[in-house]
């Protein structure tokens, strides 16, 4: 989140979904700040993040077809398949044997393209 302003989504409303609980009360503060005070879903397990992600949508009155999701782990962006979002997975170049991006996504990584796509 702290170099989305130099990617593709710089100007996108922004707002996150993750199976995490997000930290602290001062992390989560963070997180928003990052996001631009758009809205976070917390505690939503990979297999329903594209049914987080949707419900955002909906409520912020944004088309699916204009929601992109980055994540790092396949079976997140998985979800999306067949919702009419678009998903990528990231942190492609530093994964740990566990699958699991080790540093988060390159500004390269974070491209408004369309459809489903998994690190190869």
């Amino acid at each position: 989140g702290q170099g989305i302003g130099q990617t593709a989504c710089g100007r996108c409303a922004l707002g996150a979904v993750s199976a995490g609980s997000g930290g602290s009360g001062a992390m989560r503060s963070e997180l928003r700040g990052m996001l631009g005070g758009g809205p976070m879903t917390l505690g939503c397990g990979d297999s329903h993040k594209a049914a987080c992600a949707a419900n955002i949508a909906r409520a912020r009155g944004v088309d699916l077809q204009d929601v992109y999701f980055f994540d790092d782990k396949a079976s997140a962006v998985g979800s999306f398949r067949g919702s009419g979002m678009n998903a990528h997975q990231v942190s492609c170049a530093s994964r740990d044997v566990g699958g699991y991006g080790l540093c988060g996504a390159t500004p390269g990584e974070v491209s408004l393209t369309g459809g489903i796509s998994n690190c190869r």
